[in-house]
């Protein structure tokens, strides 16, 4: 719903469309009486039933009491024709995110801005309010480089508490998610500081704890894995700093530091002198005094805080020492370079053998639903057996893509009852199971206008099977004499809507003319860097709907290249703007 320049929000007149995001369309404004510039947000993302917007202005009133110089104001909320918008401090200098982009910030600066996202933080704690989105493009940066949290708490404003899906809008951003937010359990400040944490290990390193996996296998991570240390990403880290940050990380929220500060004081002191430049610019706080940098981390516990042991009792070396030590780091780098060239041969036999071992398990693995005609609103039941143990993955409806989360036991097997949507198009679609960022199975699936089944009679395609399940194996058919399904005289195309996107949104890609019932792997490049790959299948008449979500940052091209299984190959380029 696009807001006119001129229309007046209470005192506020929009001037302009500055941008959008997950949340709606910013606008910017202007207050006559007061001469303040504004920034409206209008938030197309909450649902305008009356319990959404109760629970918006709620959620608003908390969050426009709060008052601190690293919080971006709130001026005004209110409804524009049923849809809420929130009255907030422009602030036109950018965001975090771009400053990351531009490379690794000095360890002094990286200090300086984790100050100022900590105080925010802590002091909203201390209000009761969880901001429950922390990452870069949610930290503006004022000229001065004083870095502001914006959208304190709206995550909380969306339908629901668990993901939504995974190419519309969640209740966090997968790469700086909290392990309790990924599994629907109560959020508090620890997920805001485990956030904290992520985005310092992502400034110390270059790198987000769980890079180039797909989003299913992301949030898993999040949940399941260890990310690796930081010192191994970047040599100039030490193992002080990765205690502190591997804290900060902890799966379990009352693992973590106690509040932003102490974390960040930690980490400034595990990184010594090299922290200390600029830190004095903070709007936040001083740095811990210098003596503290020089103190080794010692055991982390409860007790102690996870702080720091005594300084150890200096003994001037003797002279012979330093030739000593310089033939043993000579030893252990030649130790260290042979360890890591086994490792990685191993690891490459590891794959080779992984790959295969999958390549001869997918013919054992077992795909069914109930019906395989069904109606737009109407339930059926989808499950699998034979897959890996406790298997995290989606069944995805494709041609218009929603998604479904499922987890199998520990037998591999899994069954959930699943709705259509109401808004879903009449005809062929395709039911596809994807884990391990690859959809491996498929059925088709035939959507037919309401009212058009009768309510008692089952489908040709739901007998059971001899297990008792339902078994979606479509009925055997003479064979046509001509091929219902030709491959396309015309090359392949792929489009992208819109082609012109801000960062962070969501692109529907609509392919044509690819093989008929063929795999389409789809790559998705961040300039020139492969962001994310995922597969798809063509239907009877070679086209195939889905989509991929951008990532935020500088202005640039990016680009998503299709190939399916025959070799039929298209490119689409999506400009992407701040």
């Amino acid at each position: 719903m696009p807001i006119e320049p001129g229309t007046k929000l209470g005192q506020y007149e929009v001037l302009e469309l500055i941008g959008e995001g997950a949340m709606g369309t910013v606008y910017r404004a202007y207050h006559a009486q007061l001469a303040r510039t504004g920034a409206v947000k209008v938030m197309h993302a909450i649902s305008p039933d009356s319990d959404s917007i109760a629970r918006f202005r709620h959620e608003a009133q908390a969050i426009a009491r709060m008052r601190h110089q690293n919080i971006l104001n709130v001026f005004d909320f209110g409804e524009y024709e049923g849809t809420p918008y929130m009255i907030v401090e422009y602030v036109p200098g950018g965001n975090l995110a771009g400053r990351m982009n531009e490379g690794l910030l000095p360890w002094g600066t990286a200090m300086r801005f984790l100050h100022g996202i900590a105080a925010g933080l802590d002091y909203a704690h201390s209000q009761g309010i969880v901001h429950r989105d922390v990452k870069p493009a949610n930290v503006l940066l004022e000229k001065d480089e004083t870095l502001v949290l914006a959208d304190f708490g709206l995550a909380k404003l969306l339908r629901g508490s668990s993901l939504q899906s995974l190419t519309g809008v969640t209740t966090g951003t997968p790469a700086y998610m909290a392990p309790e937010q990924v599994t629907g359990q109560e959020v508090g400040p620890a997920a805001d500081r485990y956030s904290l944490a992520t985005i310092a290990y992502e400034m110390l390193t270059g790198s987000i704890p769980f890079e180039g996996l797909g989003v299913i296998e992301l949030l898993y991570a999040h949940v399941h894995s260890e990310p690796a240390r930081p010192s191994t990403l970047n040599p100039q880290l030490n193992e002080k700093v990765d205690a502190v940050i591997m804290r900060g990380l902890a799966k379990a929220p009352g693992s973590r530091w106690a509040t932003c500060e102490a974390f960040v004081n930690a980490l400034a002191a595990a990184l010594g002198a090299k922290a200390a430049v600029g830190v004095e610019r903070t709007v936040a706080m001083a740095l811990p005094p210098v003596v503290e940098r020089t103190i080794p981390v010692g055991p982390l516990t409860q007790e102690s805080g996870g702080l720091f042991a005594p300084p150890p009792t200096t003994v001037p070396p003797p002279a012979w020492a330093p030739a000593v030590a310089a033939k043993r780091r000579a030893r252990q780098r030649r130790v260290a370079f042979i360890v890591i060239a086994i490792l990685a041969v191993l690891a490459l036999i590891a794959g080779v053998v992984n790959s295969v071992l999958g390549a001869l398990s997918t013919s054992t693995y077992s795909f069914f639903l109930s019906s395989a005609t069904t109606e737009p609103g109407a339930s059926l039941t989808v499950g699998a057996d034979r897959l890996p143990a406790n298997q995290v993955g989606q069944i995805q409806l494709q041609s218009q893509l929603h998604s479904f989360w499922f987890r199998a036991d520990g037998g591999g097997a899994f069954t959930e009852s699943i709705t259509i949507p109401l808004d879903i198009g009449i005809g062929d679609h395709l039911l596809s199971l994807c884990w391990g960022n690859s959809c491996r199975l498929h059925l088709p699936l035939t959507v037919v206008p309401p009212g058009t089944l009768p309510t008692a009679t089952p489908t040709a395609n739901s007998s059971p099977s001899a297990s008792g399940r339902p078994s979606s194996k479509p009925t055997t058919s003479p064979t046509p004499t001509s091929n219902p399904c030709p491959t396309p005289k015309s090359g392949a195309a792929l489009t992208a809507n819109p082609t012109t996107v801000v960062g962070g949104r969501s692109v529907t890609l609509s392919g044509t003319n690819f093989s008929p019932y063929k795999v389409v792997t789809l790559m998705y490049y961040r300039g020139s860097t492969l962001m994310l790959t995922w597969t798809t299948v063509a239907l009877c008449n070679g086209s195939f709907t889905t989509g991929v979500r951008t990532a935020a940052g500088v202005v640039r091209t990016d680009h998503v290249t299709a190939r399916d299984a025959a070799g039929r190959t298209a490119t689409v380029k999506i400009s992407v703007a701040l």
